[in-house]
């Protein structure tokens, strides 16, 4: 069949989402992707069905809402950005972000998400994928202010409160979003930053055994992590990812001096305790119960919930490729330990 005349059906079968229909829903329509039509940037929309948001990612949500749609609702639901962004501006009981939580990779940010996620009072998004898409659209010039508008409108609509009892939004961002940390502070001034962290050695020896897309040259854009092209394709795997993590840990350290709505935390302090600070530093009370089920859940695999969870012996990544970075781990311990103290 003619691939025109094909995608030319295809795009007849997508269901414009009517106003009235996103707007009986109480909320349980979300954005969750953006796609490209006759020049012009869409986004396709997903109903919740009065669900939580309780998966360890948010594609795993996606994936969930998806197999559950009924039969009627096979076909996309698609909207123009406009609006999205008005949907937003009539939309009612919309929380602010309590947090960002940047991270280095594989430092127990998706355990800390899922246990503040066990709170009927929280919704915990974790690595969003339209979030991602906007922020990197709004790499282009001619995109971003579109880009920067339908970003606060879509973070507005994830974090409606749905079921009544929802006070806080905790967004736990990709680790290559601390690329984009100017752009969400001059979006969000009063928003406190998590800055999460880990050992370079224990976080190259977590890839060595299953990499993240910003551990593998050419599958993200190399000015995410600071390199030109010409840079990142010299580098091998673990030669990479150790350059990826000098520039994590340099921006974290930029941030910890230079923002005071900032919290530097070590993975080596615990889940609990992790979560506790955090919460503090965040303006969000911890109860007991609350606290007790995240001791319970802390026993865990944080991607495998249903997995207990065992910390593998660390055999030694110790390299000259680490040593740079392992410098600035050390100051990013001695700059957490001077503002701790």
């Amino acid at each position: 069949m003619n691939s025109a005349m094909e995608q030319a059906r295809r795009q007849a079968r997508q269901q414009e989402i009517p106003q009235d229909d996103v707007a009986a829903s109480t909320g349980q329509w979300i954005p969750y992707k953006l796609v490209r039509q006759e020049q012009q940037w869409r986004c396709l929309w997903l109903d919740l069905e009065g669900k939580r948001i309780a998966e360890p990612f948010f594609s795993d949500t996606i994936l969930r809402c998806k197999a559950s749609a009924p039969a009627n609702r096979r076909f996309p639901s698609i909207s123009s950005l406009e609006y999205l962004t008005a949907r937003a501006t009539a939309a009612a009981d919309v929380l602010a972000p309590s947090a960002f939580i940047f991270h280095v990779s594989r430092c127990g940010s998706t355990l800390v998400s899922q246990l503040l996620g066990l709170s009927e009072k929280n919704i915990a998004l974790s690595e969003v994928p339209l979030i991602d898409e906007l922020l990197r659209m709004s790499l282009n010039q001619a995109d971003s202010a579109a880009a920067e508008a339908a970003l606060k409108a879509s973070i507005a609509l994830l974090g409606r409160r749905r079921l009544g009892q929802e006070k806080h939004l905790f967004i736990k961002l990709d680790s290559w979003h601390v690329f984009f940390a100017g752009t969400l502070r001059r979006l969000y001034p009063d928003v406190p930053f998590i800055l999460l962290y880990r050992s370079p050695d224990e976080v190259v020896f977590s890839h060595q055994k299953r990499r993240g897309m910003q551990a593998v040259p050419g599958l993200l854009e190399p000015g995410l992590f600071g390199m030109s092209q010409a840079e990142s394709a010299s580098y091998d795997g673990d030669r990479y990812i150790a350059k990826v993590l000098e520039y994590y840990y340099s921006q974290f350290l930029r941030i910890a001096e230079t923002d005071d709505r900032s919290l530097l935390l070590d993975y080596r302090q615990g889940g609990i305790d992790i979560v506790r600070r955090l919460a503090g530093f965040s303006g969000v009370a911890l109860d007991q119960a609350e606290t007790a089920e995240m001791a319970v859940r802390s026993r865990f695999h944080a991607k495998y919930p249903e997995q207990g969870f065992a910390e593998e012996k660390n055999e030694s990544c110790a390299s000259v490729d680490l040593q740079p970075a392992q410098a600035l781990y050390a100051r990013l311990e001695q700059l957490r330990a001077k503002l701790a103290g």
